[in-house]
């Protein structure tokens, strides 16, 4: 299990890499029109793009006319955090613009050392379906970006994109990378611009629209609650989408609280040191396994547990023990987590380890209802007799 494991981190840090190992002469850097924004503020991220080669020109594609598709350009965002590199949101990387016509990319050839910038915008729903203007604004990441600081960075991928094929041979992670005639290289996942920061503010609005959604906002005096409708008093029901600590003209702040509940999607907490750094990260749902991704960290930041659900389906968490940072237990459950692979690793009084202790648990029980099967955590309640 702990190979299989390894092998899933080695491939993602492989490919969030890779494009960069070999030679691109087309790089991609990003930055804001802005040094902050409010919530809900319109975003313009320009992306220059520069054909670093001194003596070749070389073609690169750019949105034209296209409305339907996949994007050649979307945005991730992580988390602000220094101590642990935490993917947060990425878009959707399809176009879906709600009309007939697919248009078209079109090939830039650029000259040695010539530069373009193109804009693209965020939280500019008035022109979102508009192909009129252009596919630009078509970018959002299908939660509201709520204060807070993010870091940002693109990914240009013509992969797919039929107009690529006559420009790119593309290779994967264990391919031997050789082009095809005079294409240039570029990896599958596409090539990454670098990491920017984004701040985004708190505005002293009692109602914001964020993404097209509008939140009503209640205090009370220490937490800002966002609501999806407007509500006499404070709950923490299903209309609460948020709940931040952050002050009004903030984007960040010592001790920092930040809360969302996503119906139908998932929930997110973050706890933070006084630095900003993750103490706790939780992505998580109502089902059982509930989790999606966790991240926690003792008090001299070292990781304490990793969760995630993987891309099969199944969901995996592994704790760990500290200072020594050595495997304390692994946990490997199916999709609806009715089973359970656990491993205890047993260690002697020196710390050294001595075996494997196996078992198989069933945490989750399938219950039918309304012809539906669902999933629930089992819970043991213990009374303790003398």
């Amino acid at each position: 299990m702990r190979n299989y494991f390894a092998l899933i981190i080695a491939s993602i840090f492989i490919n969030c890499g890779k494009a960069n190992l070999i030679y691109h002469p087309i790089s991609f850097e990003i930055q804001t029109d802005k040094e902050s924004y409010y919530e809900g503020e319109k975003i313009t991220f320009n992306i220059t793009i520069t054909n670093t080669d001194k003596e070749r020109t070389h073609p690169v594609l750019i949105p034209h006319t296209q409305n339907t598709g996949q994007k050649l350009f979307y945005l991730s965002f992580y988390d602000k955090a220094n101590n642990t590199l935490l993917l947060r949101y990425t878009e959707d990387k399809m176009l879906n613009m709600m009309v007939h016509d697919t248009g078209t990319v079109q090939i830039r050839y650029l000259k040695p050392l010539e530069q373009i910038v193109i804009p693209i915008y965020l939280n500019d729903f008035e022109n979102y379906y508009s192909y009129h203007t252009q596919n630009a604004s078509h970018h959002n990441m299908g939660v509201p970006l709520f204060a807070g600081i993010y870091k940002v960075n693109l990914t240009y991928n013509p992969n797919g994109i039929p107009l690529g094929d006559r420009i790119y041979s593309y290779y994967g992670d264990f391919d031997k990378n050789k082009s095809e005639s005079d294409k240039l290289l570029m990896h599958e996942n596409g090539a990454l611009s670098q990491m920017i920061d984004l701040k985004i503010k708190r505005s002293a609005d009692t109602a914001v629209t964020i993404q097209d959604q509008k939140f009503f906002i209640k205090t009370d005096g220490y937490y800002f609650y966002y609501f999806n409708k407007y509500v006499e008093t404070i709950t923490t029901d299903t209309s609460c989408i948020h709940i931040s600590s952050l002050l009004t003209d903030s984007a960040s702040m010592k001790g920092e609280y930040f809360y969302n509940q996503f119906p139908g999607l998932f929930n997110e907490y973050i706890a933070r040191f006084e630095d900003g750094d993750i103490r706790e990260y939780r992505k998580f749902r109502s089902e059982c396994p509930d989790y999606l991704y966790t991240e926690r960290f003792n008090e001299l930041k070292q990781k304490t547990q990793y969760q995630l659900q993987l891309p099969d389906g199944r969901f995996y968490s592994i704790s760990y023990h500290q200072p020594s940072g050595k495997i304390d237990q692994e946990i490997l459950c199916v999709p609806n987590g009715t089973r359970c692979d656990e491993t205890k690793y047993i260690y002697n009084k020196h710390g050294d380890f001595i075996k494997k202790k196996y078992t198989q648990t069933e945490p989750c029980v399938e219950v039918l209802i309304d012809g539906k099967l669902k999933s629930y955590k089992l819970v043991y309640n213990l009374e303790l007799k003398e």
